[in-house]
């Protein structure tokens, strides 16, 4: 039977209160996993550090500790109870000890310490707070001494405790379990809604199973991503699918065939009932037919552009550790290229006969992990698709299986990838047997994997097993000068519109000076953006000129000319003075074409070139 995580309790409290919570805590560890912060919470910062590092599903507190973390923190947060009933056990207690009693609290007491002063023989004297620091000023003001006894909450006792000062604490052990016990039962609930969602964002926008729901009683169509997709769905056909949906075709059978937007499909039918309406909700699975196998034949990956000596070496590694059957952990920022440098190691590798099979760990919930990976046999839970289905392992034996953005994998899941590096096999969902499997892992993140496993959000043995070859890819700013290059290949790859080499060489050449004084945060693929941007603008009017392109690239990307940092500007100087010093030797010396070609005025092309004359005279002075 499968059983669910046990509940995540991060509990904030002084140490009288971490105490007692402490030893009501025997008996939970089936339920719950509990850590205890001893500590008032100062800042937002703060209690975040420790959400961050726990990842608990509810919090608890108590008193002004509760309330502050209530308003700070996004993960329900629950505040222990003060029944009356424990009021009066404190101060009864407190009073064996000395009958004048001071009671400092966070909630009011004072009714109830009014009617104990009126009925019983104790003199009590009340103060009530709202914050940790009032309650502090509160007990410095009251200028207690040895003799007397206070009666509090456990900040209030933890202050008395450092002046040797007899205190005794509100909370009761009875509260304690209540209180760990309505935590359980909201972390559980808590933990369902986040699958619930997690499986709903999966069904209605990243499977790739087609999925259409009619409702009879409102004879609505709605459907999932995959199903717009598939069937083309829109406002003029949507009524005819409705139509053939509520045909004797679907209607009569639970389990059929049909065909839909020119291609032949397997459905299968669920009726279900929810707020009075029945729904009907159709799963499709593409029919394939029995073709023989052919031999795979592989597009090949597209050309890595580079002449810069860090990627010369790179990629001279890569080479290298494609020969090799180890797995490979790629580490890249995001758009350097890391999965180009995966399909490069895969088709040199002894595996290059297999498939190259991709996942984005990202965006698979846990719960849909193990089938995707796995696979399916017939029947294994209700709607699984007749015949099963193969998981990605299958698809990618005797090749590669490219694990983008490892570091997303929750510890769950990389538990599940762990068994199948360690032992070489794997079991399909529902079935009682082990298939072997025959491939190379490449795994690639932006993440710095050492530091998550140091704070436990990695496992340490999967990051061992994945890490027996790395390759570090730099980022577009330590290679600039392979922009020029990257540049004419991109303009040349996009070059939809069909302009002529000239032009594409022409906007090149005013691109380069502009693009290597840019840092290019998203590297690659930024540039290729902007790249793009250009040139559905460009292929509408080929006739541009070189100030026209300057203009596009302000309207279009406005981050290229944000003035750089202070450590950037003698580069783009540089740059500048070099872009002029080309135009003049490309014009023969004519300024009105060059400010033309620069998207310049004429005056700034004076100024231009006598800050030029200016720095070569001071450089032959100093010479």
């Amino acid at each position: 039977m499968y059983q669910t995580s046990k509940v995540r309790i991060l509990i904030f409290g002084h140490k009288e209160f971490s105490q007692l919570l402490s030893s009501v805590l025997t008996g939970m560890d089936e339920h719950a996993e509990c850590r205890i912060i001893d500590a008032i919470v100062g800042t937002i910062d703060e209690a975040n550090k420790h959400v961050s590092l726990f990842s608990p599903d509810v919090v608890i507190s108590a008193g002004s500790n509760a309330a502050y973390l209530k308003t700070a923190l996004n993960v329900p947060v629950l505040s222990i109870p003060v029944t009356e009933s424990d009021i009066i056990c404190a101060i009864l207690k407190a009073s064996t000890v000395n009958k004048d009693v001071h009671v400092i609290t966070f909630d009011d007491y004072s009714s109830l310490v009014e009617l104990l002063n009126q009925n019983t023989s104790i003199n009590i004297k009340h103060s009530k707070y709202e914050t940790a620091q009032e309650a502090k000023q509160i007990y410095q003001l009251s200028k207690l001494s040895s003799n007397n006894v206070v009666v509090g909450a456990s900040l209030v006792c933890g202050l008395a405790s450092q002046n040797n000062i007899k205190s005794f604490l509100i909370y009761s052990k009875e509260s304690c379990k209540a209180i760990l016990k309505e935590a359980i039962e909201i972390g559980s609930k808590q933990k369902e809604q986040v699958h619930s969602k997690a499986i709903h964002r999966w069904l209605n926008e990243d499977s790739k199973t087609p999925i259409l729901v009619v409702d009879n009683y409102t004879n609505m169509l709605t459907s999932n991503a995959a199903a717009k997709d598939e069937f083309t769905i829109d406002s003029v056909n949507k009524q005819q699918i409705l139509d053939l949906l509520q045909s004797s075709q679907f209607t009569d059978i639970s389990d059929g065939k049909c065909r839909l937007n020119q291609t032949d499909w397997w459905f299968h039918k669920d009726t279900i009932e929810m707020a009075n309406h029945k729904f009907d909700i159709y799963q499709f699975y593409a029919q394939t037919p029995n073709i023989p196998s052919t031999p795979k034949q592989f597009k090949p990956a597209q050309p890595l552009v580079y002449q810069s000596k860090i990627m010369s070496d790179l990629i001279e590694r890569t080479d290298l550790y494609a020969h090799s059957p180890s797995h490979v952990l790629i580490i890249g920022e995001s758009g350097t290229g890391k999965e180009m440098i995966a399909k490069r190691i895969h088709q040199k590798s002894q595996f290059s006969d297999g498939q190259f099979v991709a996942i984005n760990c990202a965006a698979m919930p846990s719960e849909l992990f193990e089938g995707e990976l796995f696979g399916y046999v017939e029947g294994s839970f209700t709607g699984s698709k007749r015949g099963g289905k193969h998981g990605l392992l299958y698809e990618a034996e005797n090749g590669v299986l490219f694990l983008d953005e490892v570091g997303e994998l929750s510890l769950p899941q990389q538990a599940k990838l762990l068994r199948v590096i360690q032992e070489k096999s794997y079991r399909p969902i529902g079935s009682h047997k082990e298939f072997k499997v025959n491939l190379k892992i490449i795994a690639a993140t932006n993440k710095p994997l050492a530091e998550q496993v140091k704070s436990g959000l990695f496992r340490d043995d999967l990051y061992y097993r994945l890490n027996v070859l790395s390759i570090n890819v730099p980022s577009l700013k330590e290679r600039k000068e392979d922009i020029a290059n990257i540049t004419k290949s991109k303009l040349s790859a996009l070059n939809f519109g069909e302009l002529t080499i000239e032009t594409l060489d022409s906007i090149a050449f005013h691109l380069n000076g502009i693009f290597e004084a840019y840092n290019w945060p998203g590297n690659v693929r930024e540039l290729e953006n902007i790249v793009e941007r250009l040139l559905v603008y460009c292929s509408v009017h080929p006739q541009i000129d070189s100030k026209k392109v300057t203009q596009l690239l302000h309207e279009l990307a406005p981050e290229l000319f944000v003035n750089p940092e202070a450590g950037d500007k003698g580069a783009l100087a540089k740059n500048e003075h070099q872009l002029v010093i080309q135009a003049m030797d490309k014009f023969n010396g004519n300024k009105e074409l060059v400010a033309q070609f620069l998207g310049i005025s004429q005056t700034t092309l004076w100024r231009r070139l006598k800050l030029t004359h200016e720095n070569k005279k001071r450089g032959q002075q100093n010479a």
